[in-house]
């Protein structure tokens, strides 16, 4: 079971996640979330802006808990930019491509911007093996990616 919490940046308190651990297994004894352990947060920084942000592992286990969050906030009703958030990804397979078609896909039915984020690690190189680098708008930071979408707003 997902739990999802949506909330505006500015009234989330703590961290805000969500965490769905794939198994009983990865949940750390101390309490917290191991670091395998899916993450999955979602913000609504400003109007028509969604931020989802993943951590953890992205494998054929995870995708569907995270695909169904992608494509409940890509059907916001005043969605115009959607942020996908991968640079805690401490393991990405080719089930992130996956996810990137899907949300890519349903940001194309909505016409609405898609801005990826894939950090430095395995997301980046897996997009760059794959030459899907060139398909998707990238930023290098959370904060980068909401400057283009206030850009877009503006020039619209």
């Amino acid at each position: 079971m997902i739990v999802s919490r949506s909330l505006p940046a500015q009234a989330s308190h703590g961290s805000g996640g969500i965490i769905a651990p794939r198994s009983a297994s990865d949940a750390n004894p101390s309490g917290g979330a191991s670091r395998s352990a899916l993450r999955v947060r979602v913000q609504w920084p400003e109007p028509g802006v969604v931020v989802v942000s993943v951590g953890g592992e992205i494998d054929m286990a995870s995708l569907p808990r995270i695909t169904e969050v992608v494509r409940q906030r890509l059907t916001a009703a005043r969605l115009h930019t959607a942020i996908v958030d991968l640079e805690q990804v401490g393991f990405a397979s080719s089930a992130v491509l996956e996810l990137l078609m899907l949300a890519y896909n349903a940001a194309g039915r909505r016409e609405a911007q898609l801005l990826v984020v894939p950090g430095r690690g395995r997301v980046s190189r897996l997009l760059e093996l794959t030459g899907l680098s060139a398909l998707f708008e990238q930023a290098p930071t959370v904060d980068d990616a909401l400057a283009r979408a206030r850009q877009q707003a503006m020039d619209s």
